[in-house]
C-alpha cells in the first residue's frame, strides 16, 4: 500500500510539472490530461495510468485524501483476494473436488 501512495506522489511530481509546462497556453484541465498522455507516451507509469486515468485525474482536480486513497486500495486489495479465491474454488471443482471438500480445503464456511 505505501508502494502505491509512493507512485501516486511521483506521478503527482512528473504530472503537475508537466501541467506548469503547459499551463500558459492550455485550461487547467487539458494541460493535465496532455501532461497524462505525455507519460504515457514516454513509457511512465503506462499501466497504472492506463488502470487509474480516472482517480489520477480526481487527485490532481480534488484535494487528495489519504484516508480515502487508502480505503480505496484496501476495497481494490478485498476484491482482488475474493477474484482469486473464485478462481481457485472454481479450479478444485473443476478437478473433481466437491464444493463442500474443496471449501474446506480452502478454510471457507459451509
Amino acid at each position: 500500500m505505501r508502494f502505491i501512495l509512493k507512485i501516486l506522489k511521483i506521478l503527482r511530481i512528473l504530472v503537475q510539472t508537466e501541467v506548469n509546462k503547459n499551463r500558459q497556453t492550455m485550461e487547467l484541465a487539458e494541460a493535465v490530461e496532455t501532461a497524462i498522455k505525455s507519460c504515457v507516451e514516454r513509457k511512465i507509469l503506462v499501466y497504472f495510468l492506463e488502470k487509474h486515468a480516472s482517480e489520477v485525474l480526481n487527485m490532481l482536480f480534488t484535494e487528495w485524501n489519504l484516508d480515502d486513497a487508502l480505503e480505496v486500495a484496501r476495497e481494490e486489495a478485498r476484491e482482488d483476494g475474493r477474484k482469486e479465491g473464485h478462481e481457485e474454488l472454481f479450479a478444485l471443482w473443476e478437478s473433481g473436488v466437491p464444493i463442500a471438500e474443496a471449501k474446506k480445503k480452502m478454510g471457507l464456511e459451509l
